[in-house]
């Protein structure tokens, strides 16, 4: 029985999923290891608090596709449960996006298709078919009476995927979704975590989260001869094999390349602050996450729910559509479509500035050479116009460069994460500045934003960028040093022309500043914070949305309202998403 650090309850059991393998430097490691021991429960304990729509992508695809592969549905009679559905799908989880489900309908025929593709290519290799697999894998060790070094008595190995497997046992396969393109890569120690349960687990009923699982182990002693996995892309149908090996070899992968990741992730001590943060068990007990009650003065909402992160793109993505926010920056729907030249251009100049501001030793703009097209070009994948708009502001930022002269001791952090918790409204604050630094003992946080246009001076910079106004208060509430008045939130607005780009910069130890600020976010985020429908809001970003490809009202806006690609779109952060499957 454990009782400190925020929670409470058993330890002996870890439970480790592939993805609790992959390399992850901004992970907490007292969230790992809290979360890989599912007995262990936060301390206060956390109602359970249903989502008003489904948050998980991949669960209504799952539903359809147990439909058609246990329950014999032909896909079209799936698919108009998919059209006719108003709610939950099928009755399970929350409610459904309708553009959530039409996503799904297009998924399901995708992956129909790529599954029927594969099976015919593998019995033509000679290779028996495979079929689904109803109960997943797990494999599970012995329950022991002694706890090993890490307190452990019992481990459990879980996989996530559509499993399938031949009559004989021979092979199994294990099929991954991607909301985009099929992934040509995972990590070796995922990938070995999953050739081991693959291998050596056995299809086992799923039980509730804290149950304890049975003292006994779940080997099968009848082992495949094959295992194989397959990445396939739900928004084009790709499909990518992975891994085709078998389970010796699966088991040496395990021992070389998972088993230390899983030790290092079960054993990790210390906090990182950050998108962890958000479904951190042991939070109530974390002293290294800055609290910040009344960060804004927002109202918790009137629909309890989960804890959630907010940033200054969510803020930004929601004023403009709320159902953009949900269905691109949470479920992460792809339908494939390229950045316009502006949003490339920017994310170029972005990347470039960072890769020279991380160089040690420190060293300002204004002393390096200035790279040729050609340069520019190659390591930017730009066109021509683009390519001599991005020199144009590298050259600007020659000279407004926050490191020029900047003293060797003082210290440097390029994408540093700020985060801060709301308790009054169980919100996580992410934030990732460009730049921040020290000079002479201020903090200074430094914004930089490209454009084809000039500043519009007739609308506050605060209004303009949520992103300064995030960092005034994230300053006055003490996320970067104590004292705001030794700070500088800074905007540097690059443009191509000689002498137009402008450095401006914002005081958050005034007064003025800091309730401007709170007037910009609260007026942002109680709206996000008390939505639960996630409406569709039309307008010239439907132009860019990446779900637009299911959305009849972002289809419609853009056949009515044909215009060329922009060079003006602000580019998402990035990193600003947590990684999802």
């Amino acid at each position: 029985m454990q009782n400190s650090s925020g929670v409470t309850g058993h330890d002996w059991l870890i439970r480790a999923s592939p993805r609790m393998a992959r390399p992850d430097a901004h992970a907490c490691p007292t969230h790992r290891r809290t979360a890989m021991r599912p007995l262990l429960v936060a301390e206060p304990p956390v109602p359970f608090r249903p989502a008003p729509r489904e948050e998980f992508p991949f669960g209504p695809l799952f539903a359809a596709l147990d439909l058609w592969e246990h329950d014999n549905w032909p896909v079209e009679r799936v698919r108009e449960e998919l059209r006719d559905t108003r709610g939950p799908f099928r009755g399970w989880g929350a409610p459904v996006h309708p553009v959530h489900l039409a996503w799904t309908a297009h998924a399901l025929e995708q992956y129909v298709a790529a599954r029927t593709r594969e099976q015919a290519a593998a019995v033509e290799a000679g290779l028996p078919p495979t079929a689904p697999v109803k109960q997943p894998w797990t494999w599970r060790t012995r329950r022991t009476d002694a706890p090993d070094p890490r307190d452990a008595r019992q481990y459990e190995h879980t996989l996530w995927g559509r499993m399938y497997a031949s009559a004989d046992g021979s092979v199994r396969d294990l099929w991954l979704p991607s909301m985009g393109r099929a992934k040509t890569g995972r990590p070796d120690a995922e990938l070995a975590a999953v050739a081991k349960v693959m291998a050596y687990g056995a299809s086992t009923p799923r039980r509730k989260a804290r149950a304890e699982p049975p003292p006994t182990a779940t080997d099968d002693t009848r082992l495949p001869g094959l295992v194989r996995v397959f990445d396939i892309g739900c928004a084009d149908g790709s499909v990518v094999r992975l891994l085709s090996e078998g389970p010796a070899e699966a088991g040496r992968r395990f021992a070389d390349d998972a088993a230390p990741a899983f030790l290092a992730a079960a054993t990790g001590t210390g906090a990182q602050p950050g998108e962890s943060c958000v479904d951190c068990k042991a939070i109530a007990g974390c002293t290294d996450l800055k609290r910040a009650p009344g960060l804004w003065g927002g109202k918790p909402p009137a629909l309890a729910r989960k804890r959630r992160s907010v940033s200054a793109w969510d803020l930004r993505l929601h004023a403009e559509c709320p159902a953009q926010y949900h269905l691109v920056r949470r479920l992460h729907l792809n339908d494939l479509s390229t950045e316009d030249r502006g949003a490339q251009r920017g994310r170029a100049v972005d990347a470039w500035l960072d890769a020279q501001h991380s160089e040690r030793p420190v060293r300002g703009c204004r002393d390096r050479e200035m790279p040729d097209l050609a340069t520019i070009r190659a390591r930017t994948g730009l066109d021509d116009a683009a390519a001599r708009e991005a020199a144009g502001m590298l050259a600007e930022h020659r000279l407004l460069c926050p490191l020029n002269g900047l003293g060797a001791d003082e210290q440097v952090l390029v994408q540093h994460r700020v985060t801060a918790y709301v308790p009054e409204l169980d919100v996580v604050v992410l934030a990732k500045p460009d730049l921040v630094h020290t000079h002479r003992g201020r903090w200074i946080w430094r914004e930089t934003k490209t454009s084809a246009r000039p500043l519009w001076e007739r609308r506050p910079l605060l209004h303009t960028y949520p992103q300064l106004a995030l960092g005034v208060l994230l300053f006055h509430a003490g996320a970067l040093g104590e004292d705001p008045r030794r700070s500088w939130v800074e905007l540097e607005h690059l443009r191509e022309g000689h002498g137009e780009s402008r450095l401006e910069r914002i005081d958050p130890g005034r007064a003025e500043n800091v309730e401007e600020a709170r007037t910009v976010i609260a007026e942002l985020a109680q709206p996000l914070l008390d939505d639960t429908t996630y409406e569709p809001r039309t307008g010239r970003h439907c132009h860019g949305c990446q779900a637009r490809a299911w959305c009849r009202p972002g289809s419609a806006y853009v056949t009515d309202h044909p215009r060329p690609g922009s060079l003006d779109a602000q580019t998402p952060p990035r990193g600003d998403v947590p990684p999802h499957d």
